[in-house]
């Protein structure tokens, strides 16, 4: 994520706290995101053989039926040529409004896949580890063999039979005969 994202997203999101839209914000943002990476779309904004007034079309459409906040951010991008921020802005976005929310992502990963009732739990741990209100998404990683990892913010919480045969192999490689 660039600095000019994390700067612009910043910028939108103390706007759209004053205006009390953070939520309609965040969502455009993500709906937006998503219309940019179909495909052709992006190459016809960034693309050399498209004109200023075509792309500015372009982008007027995108933007035309979203919150006031985004369609003036595109535009001012569009100003200044540097719609390259649209790429990385709903992820900076996302970040600070789950940061003034007090919460954090994290991923649980496990050898099977994690039923709600498992991931429910797992989160209410990693909510208890962390100290923070985590948001939890499952992925499925057979080389764990058994057992969970979970990865919260920064933090690696390794519960994984994987990590407890590297362990003992490295005790068993460095332990004196």
């Amino acid at each position: 994520m660039t600095l000019l994202a994390k700067r612009y997203a910043s910028a939108l999101f103390t706007l759209a706290k004053e205006k009390g839209a953070v939520d309609a914000v965040a969502s455009d943002l993500a709906a937006l995101h998503a219309e940019l990476h179909a495909p052709g779309a992006s190459a016809l904004l960034t693309s050399p053989d498209v004109t200023a007034d075509d792309r500015g079309k372009v982008l007027a459409k995108l933007s035309g039926e979203r919150h006031e906040l985004v369609g003036n951010l595109v535009g001012v991008l569009h100003h200044r040529r540097r719609l390259e921020v649209l790429v990385d802005l709903p992820t900076a976005f996302r970040e600070l409004l789950m940061l003034d929310r007090g919460e954090v992502e994290g991923v649980a990963e496990s050898a099977h896949p994690l039923d709600d009732a498992d991931l429910k739990t797992l989160t209410e741990l990693a909510s208890r580890l962390s100290g923070k209100t985590v948001v939890l998404t499952a992925a499925h990683k057979p080389e764990l063999i058994g057992g969970v990892r979970l990865v919260v913010g920064n933090v690696l919480y390794d519960g994984s039979l994987r990590a407890a045969l590297d362990q003992l192999q490295s005790k068993l490689q460095h332990s004196t005969v």
